[in-house]
């Protein structure tokens, strides 16, 4: 039916000026939406193609934090990481303990974290869930790593052994661990060879 009328339109007598206005009347409403429609297309491939990957993240979860040293330690970790990819973004983010914990745990079981610092008291609660990664660095002795009982080798040594987390009061005197279900181990290595270690990914499957 639609075919039909717009093919009496243009097939008649009446001037283009006439024809264009009768179209219009007809579809305006159509043209008007699938326009709108182009836009809005364009607009979330556009923001699609600009969102920020994640190529590293060490995350901080204490008592007490500063939030301006987070954005100070995201400089460092991207300046140390230099990711290549598009868009793509190392990052540090802090929590402190109380009800903001529940998005740390949520965003840990997500996979979202490579690097985990946290006090002793925190550690000694998590150490317990076996979801870190054990490992070992190059150069470091035994004594140097924490080892819980649920864990046939180590898999946390003390913030002091790196020079990035010495310099900030957050990241200062804490545990550092690494989540097993990490996804990007080769930004974890490559992270731990900035401070100046090999590392060794112990998998006990």
């Amino acid at each position: 039916m639609a075919k039909t009328k717009v093919r009496e339109i243009l097939q008649s007598n009446d001037t283009p000026k006439e024809k264009f206005e009768y179209l219009w009347g007809y579809y305006r409403w159509h043209v008007v939406i699938l326009v709108s429609g182009i836009f809005f297309a364009g607009y979330l491939f556009v923001d699609w193609m600009n969102r920020p990957i994640t190529a590293f993240h060490v995350t901080v979860l204490a008592p007490e934090v500063d939030t301006e040293e987070e954005n100070q330690l995201t400089e460092d970790l991207n300046q140390l990481i230099q990711p290549e990819g598009r868009n793509e973004k190392a990052y540090a983010s802090f929590t402190p303990h109380g009800q903001l914990a529940e998005r740390f745990t949520a965003q840990l079981t997500a996979a979202e974290y490579d690097v985990i610092l946290m006090d002793e008291p925190a550690f000694r609660e998590y150490a317990d869930f076996g979801t870190m990664q054990e490992f070992r660095l190059s150069g470091l002795d035994e004594e140097d790593y924490y080892q819980p009982d649920v864990y046939d080798d180590p898999m946390a040594v003390d913030s002091s052994h790196f020079d990035i987390f010495n310099q900030y009061e957050t990241t200062s005197d804490m545990v550092v661990m690494i989540p097993e279900n990490s996804r990007r181990r080769d930004a974890i290595t490559t992270f731990f060879e900035t401070q100046g270690y090999d590392i060794e990914f112990i998998d006990n499957d």
